[in-house]
């Protein structure tokens, strides 16, 4: 059995996530919240508190590449974040380089912010105010701060940030997912000569096919989504923009049912976005006959 030590007293989003870290890492661990040299120097970890390795609280602290400093929840995902990923998600066929480039992820988009603001460090500008991952641990905070209520606030503070954590990394983890899935897909069809892929799910496919799919070949995408219908998206040519490769014929824009039915002589047609970027079918072979049509 694994121990833990974090400071008393108030808390926020640092040590919240530091020890809802290391609870899934460790399942039996047990956490103490003190400043008592005594109790945090006989546990196996230390975190916030005490001056060690995962306490930031000193005046030469370690600094991010970006220049902000770490806090002790920065500090110990570079330690422990492979070990995080690797136990609660074993069974996704990770190589060990996706594994370090999930960490890294992680560690840019979502950390770097908790990083800043327990230091202290202003990083977002703007009129309103972000509800951001250390605002939503404060909330936590009881108003009758005692002893007592800060204990119960901060363990149930850390049950959501067990949640939000394992879901921050469960998305890029779907993403190597949806990698590898495309990757095969890829190599089984024959986009070169189709100018489209075939999924028999949904899946996150843009980044993914933007990387993968360097000549353009493929301009749309016919997948199955959640209501069991079948829909023809285009593919964007960039990432971080709405333009895409293909758009669908114009004469479909806002129509859908019987009137898409006619404009294209397909059966079971559903509907085509005003945007021409969506459109779906009841089936899979009328979508496919869809797209042979968007293609052409």
């Amino acid at each position: 059995m694994k121990t833990m030590a974090v400071h008393s007293g108030i808390f926020h989003a640092d040590d919240v996530f530091s020890t809802a870290l290391m609870q899934g890492i460790y399942e039996d661990l047990t956490v103490i919240r003190t400043r008592d040299p005594q109790k945090y120097n006989a546990c196996d970890i230390v975190a916030d508190v005490g001056g060690g390795k995962y306490d930031h609280h000193n005046v030469n602290k370690k600094l991010r590449a970006d220049g902000i400093p770490y806090c002790a929840f920065g500090l110990l995902w570079q330690d422990f974040g492979v070990a995080y990923i690797e136990k609660n998600f074993a069974k996704c066929k990770l190589t060990t380089e996706q594994i370090t480039q999930i960490k890294d992820t992680v560690a840019l988009d979502f950390i770097t912010l908790i990083d800043a603001s327990d230091n202290g460090i202003d990083i977002i500008k703007s009129d309103y105010n972000i509800f951001t991952a250390s605002r939503m641990v404060d909330v936590f905070i009881p108003f009758d701060a005692t002893k007592e209520t800060v204990d119960k606030g901060f363990f149930e503070a850390v049950e959501l940030a067990k949640k939000i954590l394992k879901y921050v990394v469960e998305k890029e983890v779907r993403y190597f997912d949806d990698f590898n899935y495309i990757k095969e897909h890829l190599k089984e069809q024959n986009p070169a000569k189709t100018h489209y892929l075939i999924f028999d799910k949904k899946i996150s496919f843009k980044k993914a096919l933007i990387a993968l799919d360097k000549a353009e070949d493929v301009l749309f995408v016919v997948y199955k989504d959640l209501s069991g219908r079948w829909m023809v998206q285009n593919v964007q040519r960039f990432e971080d923009s709405f333009e895409a490769r293909k758009y669908l014929p114009e004469q479909w824009a806002g129509k859908s049912d019987a009137e898409l039915d006619e404009v294209t002589g397909i059966k079971g047609c559903v509907f085509c976005h005003p945007a021409r970027f969506l459109c779906g079918n009841e089936t899979k072979e009328g979508a496919i006959a869809m797209v042979k049509l968007a293609v052409e």
